[in-house]
Formats: structure tokens, sequence, C-alpha cells
């Protein structure tokens, strides 16, 4: 069950990867490497507790919880499925939303 839930998470970051501009594209991919776990938990707690202590911020707010949720699930199991469901859940509202958009070039 853990490696369904891993599997995923791996395919719904993969998508996401192909979203985003190439520095958030290279972050990501360092943030998923087994390297950078003892900077992803603690970034990853720090990123909850901002957006539950101060949601009101302007830079810095409620959007950081599934943020720090998404760097979270790496390490923790039970957090893979939601947080998978909740990215491909996200791409296709982006997806949608960018092929509504009036500027959009053909």
């Amino acid at each position: 069950m853990a490696k369904e839930g891993k599997r995923q998470l791996d395919r719904a970051v993969d998508d996401l990867e192909h979203e985003v501009p190439g520095k958030a594209r290279r972050f990501i991919e360092w943030a998923r490497s087994d390297r950078a776990r003892w900077v992803r938990i603690p970034l990853a707690l720090a990123l909850i507790a901002v957006g539950i202590l101060a949601p009101y911020m302007p830079i810095v707010g409620v959007e950081d919880v599934p943020v720090g949720l998404l760097l979270l699930s790496y390490d923790i199991p039970f957090l893979r499925k939601p947080m998978a469901a909740f990215i491909e859940w996200l791409i296709g509202l982006w997806r949608r939303l960018r092929g509504k958009s009036p500027h959009r070039k053909s």
C-alpha cells in the first residue's frame, strides 16, 4: 500500500514539474531527492507553522500549508495518496483555467 502511494505521488509531482517554470522545476527535483531530506522536513514544518500562525500575511500565509504538506508527504507515507490527489486536482484546475484564458495564443 505504501508503494502505491509513493507511485501516485511521484506521478503527480512529475506532472507538476511539467507545468512549472525552470527554477521551480529544479527546486522540485532537488526537494524530491534523498539528500534533501534533512532540509525538506524542517522546511515543511516551518511552512505549515507559518501558514497556520500567520494566515493573513501577504507573502507567507495559508498557501504555505499545502506546500509544507507536499514536502512532508515524501517522508510520511499516509500523506502521499491525499497529496497526490490534491496535486492532480490542482493541475487539472490549472489546465482548465489556462485553456479558458482570453489571452491564450493559438
